[in-house]
Order: C-alpha cells, then structure tokens, then sequence
C-alpha cells in the first residue's frame, strides 16, 4: 500500500468517527454501504497476496479483534430521546474504542511486519475496518430494535422545499 492508501484509510476513520462523536437523531434505516465498500476493497487488494498458514491465522485474529471491538463500539453509543424521536450519541468512551481499535490494528501489523504476514495484513486494512464498521453497525442497530422508542421519520426531499401559493 502506498502513502495516499494510507490517507484516505484515515480520512475515512476521522469522517467516520467524528459523524459517532456529534449527536444526531437516529436514521431509518442505516446503510451498509460503506461497510461494503471497505470490505470489497480490501478483497480485492488481497487477491494479490501471497497467502500463507501464518497470514491467514493473523489475518483472521485481526479480523476477530477488530469485529470484537467494533461490537463494544457499537454498544458504547448512547441512546437518548430528543424532540420524542431516538438520539444517537458516541461519547468519549465511543473515541476511546476508536483510539483502541487503531491502535490493536497498529500493533497486530507492527508485530508481523517481516514475516509473510505482513503484505496480508497490509492488503485487508480496508475489509478489517470494513467488517469492524458491519459489526457495530449491526450491535447498534439490534440496540435500536430493543429499545423500542420512536425514530424520526426520514424527510422526504420534496416535503422539505418552500413552494409559493401552499
């Protein structure tokens, strides 16, 4: 991976963290997309590795570590009424997950930086963000399905326009 691959890992990890940290309502329907999207990159760069016994089990370690933290992530949103519709909020703890999931994932491929399972570590950094974001997505949206208050209906884009004679 190159220095700009890098870049926007983080760029994405900074978006994704500061839209957890600022509150907002919570949305209908959440969209996997993103998580998707890592996920299939990260296939992709993989395809191109020379797999070994040692670079699956790390990669697969790295994988369950970082789903595990994602599933705390997940449940270390705050959930509070606003306005009588549902408030999604991460708080300090939420940032602190963040900085420990980064961290796990730095130091996982810092240890196997000169053995065969470096390159695949390398390769999967976006489908092991990919799959840590599904997995808290999925922990926080079974929260929502428990919690049972009302979530704000989403706007419809014509309902939100001013119209002369209405």
């Amino acid at each position: 991976m190159d220095v700009s691959s890098y870049l926007v890992a983080a760029a994405v990890v900074g978006w994704v963290v500061a839209r957890q940290f600022t509150g907002r309502w919570v949305p209908a329907r959440r969209s996997l997309l993103l998580p998707l999207v890592l996920v299939v990159v990260g296939v992709g760069q993989a395809g191109h590795v020379q797999w070994t016994a040692l670079a699956a089990v790390v990669v697969g370690a790295d994988v369950l570590l970082t789903a595990g933290l994602g599933a705390l992530r997940g449940s270390a949103i705050r959930l509070t009424l606003r306005d009588g519709y549902l408030y999604q909020r991460g708080g300090w703890l939420s940032v602190g997950l963040w900085v420990l999931t980064i961290a796990v994932r730095v130091l996982v491929a810092w240890a196997f930086l000169h053995t065969s399972a470096g390159p695949a570590l390398e390769a999967t950094l976006a489908a092991s963000f990919g799959i840590s974001l599904a997995v808290q997505y999925a922990v926080f949206n079974a929260r929502v399905a428990r919690d049972g208050r009302p979530i704000r209906p989403a706007r419809r884009r014509a309902d939100t326009r001013a119209t002369l004679g209405r």
